[in-house]
């Protein structure tokens, strides 16, 4: 069976040229009939192809190539692309007024984040400037308190000598010390409560700013106790004196008992206080013949022989009275505040040079007095300043 022969595609016909003579010789399948007018008849109009997505539309190009070629849109001349055409945006004043109020709530709520950053981390940094400052602070106090409470050690060096001399004169030498009330109002433990206020006691121990405490409101008890002492001893400075001049062991005798009748007629005792007592040593004793002494009903000076011996209701006289049995069925305001003065005189020796255990036979705890007090608070505020 013979082959076939392909139809041969003409492309110059294609491309709508002819010959290099002009004419054309198109094979049958691939001619265009051109219509011929007729005299009477007016040419159709050309109409124009319909323009092609791509395709320019113009006066077609003597090189004008088939759009279904697949060399079209190579050889296509280039021309350049139409400037936009511009294009006018109306916009609704209420979407304007709307935008701008979301722009300005975006923008607060974005301020306000940024703020908060800023606080936290101004924070922050003031913290750890605080944390440094408070830091440096607590080491000044704690040197502050050091030298305060050295110097209300000396102090308390200086009132423990003045109160032991006083003590001493008092009970061993017999004799009234007539300074030491000056001496007491001249020594100033001054460590109240405003030496804490205002401290920072951050890196303190606890054990340390408790002894604080605890050693202000001790000394404060120390203070007033001195002054119990001054007034005591400017009021008993006269019988004091008088009482210390007396020498050891001699007694004095200050009331009589008068024995007479009363208004009804029975027998009664009377107190009376005489006018000069009678001073004696222990059992010399040497009785006058007749006592002076004050009425105490009715205020006036008396005096009756000393009673020796019979009838009493017919021949009234005075006995005298012992004094030891005087001092304890009425004891004196004098003699009581003497006691209480040598009382608070040990009591005030006792806080400052503290108590030592007693016996072993004797169980008692060692107290600790304000110097050795004072010590501890130096060493462990001075550790505290070290840090």
């Amino acid at each position: 069976m013979a082959e076939e022969r392909k139809p041969k595609i003409d492309l110059k016909a294609r491309l709508g040229k002819g010959s290099a003579g002009g004419g054309a010789n198109p094979t049958a399948g691939a001619a265009i009939p051109v219509p011929v007018p007729q005299p009477d008849q007016a040419p159709p109009p050309v109409m124009p192809p319909p323009p092609m997505p791509g395709i320019p539309v113009g006066s077609p190009s003597p090189f004008a190539v088939d759009p279904s070629n697949p060399l079209a849109a190579v050889a296509a001349p280039y021309r350049p692309p139409a400037p936009p055409q511009p294009t006018r945006i109306e916009v609704d004043e209420a979407t304007v007024q709307q935008a701008r109020t979301g722009a300005r709530k975006q923008g607060l709520l974005v301020a306000a984040v940024a703020a908060v950053v800023f606080l936290g981390v101004g924070y922050i940094a003031g913290q750890a400037a605080e944390s440094g400052e408070g830091r440096n602070k607590s080491r000044k106090d704690a040197s502050e308190l050091a030298s305060d409470v050295g110097a209300a050690k000396t102090k308390l060096q200086q009132l423990a000598e003045k109160l032991e001399a006083g003590r001493t004169a008092l009970l061993k030498d017999r004799s009234y010390p007539s300074t030491l009330a000056k001496d007491l109002g001249g020594i100033n433990i001054d460590f109240d409560g405003s030496k804490l206020a205002g401290r920072r006691f951050s890196g303190f121990p606890t054990d340390v700013t408790f002894q604080l405490v605890e050693f202000v409101t001790a000394v404060q008890a120390l203070n007033d106790r001195k002054q119990l002492v001054q007034g005591l001893l400017t009021k008993l400075e006269k019988p004091l004196t008088d009482q210390l001049k007396a020498p050891p062991g001699q007694t004095t005798v200050n009331y009589v008992v008068v024995v007479d009748k009363d208004p009804g007629g029975n027998n009664s005792a009377i107190l009376a206080p005489l006018t000069a007592p009678i001073q004696f040593t222990p059992p010399n004793l040497s009785l006058p013949g007749e006592f002076n002494f004050t009425n105490p009903l009715t205020g006036s000076a008396s005096k009756l022989a000393a009673y020796k011996s019979g009838d009493v209701s017919r021949a009234p006289g005075a006995i005298y009275v012992v004094p030891k049995t005087f001092d304890k069925a009425c004891p004196s305001e004098t003699s009581g505040q003497t006691a209480q003065l040598a009382a608070q005189l040990a009591n005030a020796i006792r806080d400052i040079r503290g108590e030592k255990g007693g016996p072993q036979d004797v169980v008692t705890d060692s107290k600790p007095g304000l110097l050795e007090r004072a010590d501890l608070l130096v060493t462990g505020l001075t550790q505290r300043v070290a840090k």
